[in-house]
């Protein structure tokens, strides 16, 4: 998970919005029993190898002692790494480091200290309960021993263990020992022990019930902790439980998980927020057929008559005695790195144009993070049209976008997704699933000060005024690729190529426009959020989101499809190409990608066996994103032909500073990252697509 910046989960632990004490804290008593559930299951399993342990004073303690080379290697490990990434990536100084460090040590003691107390009452509750057992401290010494030796086969040999931190004793040769009496006595230090996972499953079950409270949601490494330790403590009790029968057991109960999702008895798919999903008898069908027959050309030039009010009154912003020059912004998907980049560079073509890239802009499109930067941008101008303070400029607008969302999306994974699957929430007399979908949409609310916190029928009016640019999402439909085009106006003449010379009867619908699909099932409520959501959901990461039709299918990121907007742009382009021939002084095609286009990875000079294995298998993978540039690129240069006026096309890319690695494709970033983003806007090559940017406009 690397990749997706899971390391800093642990390393930069956010808790109330910012990296502090409180949250290395937390994390730090997570850490505690994540060590704690391990030496409880390993003791619960394997203490039948080390019956002397029952012999003495306080056997889970001794046990820990001499099994404590491994946590604290990991204690270690993770410390320095810690200081690392603190100093190095988040560009943090020392004192503060110190601080975060030892919040993740206090918290770490507290646990052990809570934990060892519990065990050490527990363990003189055990003595008293066996002698009470055995009839008093006689009868229980005559009980111990046994006349005869019994050598278990299951013992491993011990001659010497730690007693004390620095002090070793001489293992007792327990073979003349009452078999039943080490068994009772570890029967009841098992229960001890599995007591605290029962107090470990239900906090987290609390913990699920009130993240709605700032204060308790817990930074996501923690939640990942407290997760794994509730799996490790589940595992080992039932395979202390159940013996050989745990495998056979745990195939039937996901063969009878799987056959309940299947059959709808347990449901707990992601749906999208202010979607009606109540009349199953009315759903459409997603059929070919069905499609061909709604989308027809009659409805396209009915929506076409209807967007060209739309560019009619955008033309009217401008002086009838000279032509605007139309501006078209493809953003590319690439989670808070590409939000961040986006919001860069659109502060700056504003800042540059003297406020007029909304006023140029008509229609903004693409994939993931780019679309969340451009959706909260125009929000932003909207709002400044409508009278209230707002800078754009501000760096708190980049500030907003560049905030942590991976800590939501999975501390909710950990706790809503697995250990309280079935809890709803109610919207507009609709019920739908609190998972990470919804983890992330409120945090993505709460870090933009809830500007996004609309429906698609908020935008419908100031779109048909031409007050702001139109804006498709474009998420990517599973089951045949299609795109469903989520826009606050109908656009089914985006569902099918319009060729000039139509050669068949039948038409190659290649997307769905959501407004005509789900016309009886209110698409105008579907929350702004929500089309984010479903134009950036990154396998895994976030969950597919399912659509209410017949049968049932389901959306991912926009990026699989269209990465950059561009195919959805040009479509557009190519359907109003005679009203923006007659109409305007030319097409400014911008492009804010964060990858470095044209980019020729190192290739290796030898490949080993692995690589030869491996390779055929993420081919598609790796070079996604070149695949789409090259069909991109090829598709721009055919639309220069259906063009009177002129065609322009800038492109401004993240190119990580020289020597450093470039920001990790996620929902989190680090201070330095951040950074390099920044500086980016002043590279030779975004330095001269801004002056050509600014020559296109005056001319």
């Amino acid at each position: 998970m690397k990749m997706f910046g899971a390391i800093s989960l642990f390393l930069a632990p956010e808790y109330i919005g910012s990296v502090n004490f409180y949250g290395t804290f937390i994390l730090g008593g997570a850490l505690g029993l994540f060590i704690m559930s391990w030496n409880i299951v390993t003791f619960i399993l394997n203490s039948k190898r080390f019956k002397f342990l029952a012999t003495t004073n306080h056997p889970f303690a001794k046990y820990c002692l001499n099994n404590a080379i491994i946590p604290l290697a990991l204690i270690i490990f993770i410390f320095i790494k810690l200081y690392i990434y603190q100093r190095y990536n988040e560009l943090n100084i020392p004192g503060n480091i110190l601080i975060l460090m030892s919040g993740l040590f206090m918290g770490i003691v507290l646990f052990l200290f809570i934990s060892f107390t519990y065990f050490f009452s527990a363990n003189k509750t055990i003595l008293r309960s066996i002698q009470r057992k055995m009839g008093g401290t006689r009868k229980l010494l005559e009980q111990i021993r046994t006349k005869e030796a019994q050598h278990d086969d299951d013992a491993l040999r011990v001659d010497n263990y730690l007693n004390a931190v620095f002090k070793s004793r001489r293992a007792r040769n327990v073979d003349h020992y009452n078999k039943h009496f080490l068994d009772f006595v570890f029967r009841r230090h098992h229960f001890a022990a599995l007591i605290t996972m029962i107090f470990a499953v239900i906090f987290l079950l609390i913990m699920s019930y009130l993240t709605a409270y700032p204060a308790f949601r817990i930074p996501a490494g923690a939640s990942i902790l407290i997760f794994f330790s509730i799996l490790i403590g589940f595992s080992g009790a039932f395979a202390y439980i159940f013996g050989t029968w745990s495998i056979p057991l745990l195939i039937i109960g996901i063969l009878l998980l799987n056959a309940a999702l299947k059959d709808d008895i347990i449901d707990t798919r992601s749906k999208a927020y202010g979607l009606d999903y109540t009349h199953k008898d009315e759903r459409p069908e997603y059929q070919f057929r069905y499609l061909d027959s709604l989308f027809t050309p009659q409805l396209a030039q009915k929506d076409e008559d209807s967007t060209v009010q739309i560019l009619n009154r955008w033309r009217s912003k401008f002086p009838s005695y000279t032509k605007p020059k139309m501006i078209i912004i493809n953003v590319s998907g690439g989670g808070t790195r590409s939000a961040t980049w986006c919001m860069d560079v659109m502060q700056r073509a504003d800042s540059l144009m003297g406020g007029s890239l909304m006023d140029h802009t008509v229609l903004i499109t693409g994939a993931s993070g780019g679309m969340i930067a451009a959706t909260y941008f125009r929000e932003l101008y909207l709002e400044k049209l409508q009278g209230k303070e707002i800078n754009l400029y501000s760096k708190r607008y980049i500030e907003n976008v560049s905030k942590d969302l991976l800590n939501a999306i999975l501390s909710s994974f950990a706790i809503n997704d697995f250990f309280t699957p079935f809890q709803r929430f109610t919207l507009d007399g609709n019920r739908y699933s609190i998972d990470r979908g919804y983890a992330f949409e409120r945090q993505l609310n709460i870090n933009t000060d809830f500007a996004l916190d609309k429906t698609l029928k908020d935008y419908e009016r100031p779109v048909q005024e031409a007050k702001i640019p139109m804006i498709f999402f474009t998420p990517t439909i599973t089951t045949d690729g299609r795109k469903l085009i989520i826009t606050s106006q109908p656009v089914s003449y985006m569902t099918w190529p319009q060729y000039i010379r139509p050669h068949r009867n039948v038409r190659d619908v290649d997307g769905v426009d959501f407004c005509r699909y789900f016309a009886k099932f209110h698409p105008e409520d579907l929350r702004i959020t929500t089309a984010l959501r479903m134009s950036a959901t990154f396998p895994y990461v976030l969950p597919n989101v399912y659509l209410p039709t017949r049968p049932i299918i389901d959306v991912m990121d926009a990026g699989i499809r269209d990465n950059y907007g561009q195919e959805t742009s040009l479509r557009f382009l190519h359907v109003f190409r005679d009203w923006i021939n007659e109409n305007t002084s030319g097409v400014i095609f911008i492009q804010i990608r964060d990858s470095h286009k044209n980019e020729v990875l190192p290739i290796e000079k030898q490949k080993g066996l692995m690589d030869m294995i491996l390779e055929p298998l993420f081919t598609m993978q790796h070079n996604w994103s070149a695949f789409q540039d090259y069909q991109h690129d090829d598709l721009t240069a055919y639309a220069e032909h259906f063009f009177k006026v002129p065609f322009s096309r800038i492109i401004f890319q993240y190119v990580p500073k020289k020597g450093t690695e470039a920001a990790a494709l996620n929902w989190h970033l680090t201070g330095r990252e951040k950074f390099d983003i920044y500086q980016s806007l002043f590279n030779p090559g975004n330095t001269n697509a801004f002056h050509y940017l600014l020559e296109m406009i005056k001319q």
